[in-house]
């Protein structure tokens, strides 16, 4: 009976802990918002500035507690994260009022640098819980670099706040994009864990790394950032394609030989079961969710363009991303794909995940090219 009061007690302390930290959220996001808004001086890409910026300190601080285990450093770094995603929710929220207030109201994840606001946003959100509940931040060290550049980088796009497009004036657009965005979050999880797992594994097996490793680490490192920068500030023609169709094929390359060079940091990692519960655990909550965003996608553009389906670019490769780790999963649960083969599946999902948001509307025109503006 005492067993049971002190874990009855326990829940109550951990609700009323939420409950309060939820208040002082709720506070702190509406006084910052309200501040900006009256004061009539701090904008919302001035808000999302600041927040690249701490992200970026956060990954610092991530990168550092990696290498050197300072759990001091660790703490200063995730609450240095948690104040990146308060800021960003400031941002969002102040960016939604400007649009209401320009008379031209609308949720803010609706072209290319609003996703990039948004998105980082839900991930590091998600990542704050995973690191929470396993108690680990191994993650951070390669998750919050990833969140600091796309949160900067996406300000080298148009950061108006536009009228929509007749397409976009719908309740669909909460509906179909939160999903969508949920899933992206997810997948980007669990391809960090996957990558680890990789890393992991060569380390227990204690691969050899070889100079052609070593070389080929370096080289398509190098050839990844040229192909990379030529991709994205290139024209939208073919040959900006072909820059993108080999930059795709290096950063494969990148990714395997890394999982070699990568080898030594293998030992500050976690186990292989906590890396892959990581992974499965990202992917099942997401892969449901992508799934209905590609239902509810299908639902919009029959109201809007009268078919349910028109192999447009993005739904191709929304369903390209879908195929992936719908083999992931199979593989996981009654398929033979397990270990290093759902790892690789994981990884190449994300790929395919990173065509689909970047490539696709920055290339491939279609019904879906209004996103870029």
């Amino acid at each position: 009976m005492e067993e049971i009061i002190v874990l009855k007690n326990k829940h109550r302390n951990n609700y009323l802990e939420a409950f309060i930290v939820s208040l002082l959220i709720v506070g702190l996001v509406s006084g910052l918002t309200a501040l900006s808004i009256l004061s009539g001086k701090i904008s919302n890409v001035l808000i999302f500035q600041i927040a690249g910026f701490i992200y970026g300190i956060s990954a610092l601080l991530y990168i550092f507690q990696f290498f050197f285990k300072n759990e001091k450093v660790g703490k200063i770094a995730t609450l240095t994260a948690f104040l990146g995603w308060l800021t960003s929710t400031v941002g969002l929220f102040v960016r939604g009022i400007e649009s209401y207030n320009l008379g031209i109201f609308h949720p803010p994840w609706t072209n290319l640098y609003e996703s990039l606001m948004f998105f980082p946003w839900l991930a590091v959100g998600l990542y704050l819980y995973i690191e929470k509940e396993y108690k680990t931040r191994f993650i951070g060290a390669f998750f919050l670099p990833i969140v600091a550049f796309l949160v900067i980088w996406g300000h080298k796009f148009n950061t108006d706040i536009n009228p929509l497009v007749p397409a976009l004036r719908s309740y669909w657009l909460y509906l179909h994009v939160i999903a969508s965005f949920i899933g992206y979050a997810g997948f980007t999880v669990a391809f960090g864990s996957s990558f680890a797992y990789l890393i992991k594994e060569n380390f227990k097996e204690d691969v050899k790394v070889t100079p052609l490793h070593i070389g080929g680490f370096i080289l398509s490192g190098i050839m990844s950032l040229v192909f990379g920068y030529l991709t994205l500030h290139g024209a939208k023609d073919i040959k900006t394609l072909i820059f993108g169709i080999i930059f795709v094929v290096v950063l494969i390359s990148f990714l395997y030989f890394a999982t070699f060079v990568l080898k030594p940091i293998g030992k500050a990692l976690p186990t292989e079961n906590i890396l892959s519960e990581i992974a499965f655990k990202a992917v099942a909550i997401s892969f449901p969710i992508w799934t209905a965003s590609i239902m509810l996608g299908g639902a919009w553009a029959n109201e809007a363009w009268g078919s349910y389906w028109s192999w447009d670019p993005k739904e191709t490769w929304a369903l390209i991303v879908w195929l992936f780790f719908a083999a992931y999963i199979h593989g996981k649960t009654i398929g033979k794909w397990k270990g290093k083969t759902s790892a690789w599946i994981a990884v190449a999902g994300f790929i395919m995940l990173l065509i689909c948001y970047f490539g696709v509307n920055l290339y491939f025109p279609g019904l879906h090219s209004y996103a870029t503006e």
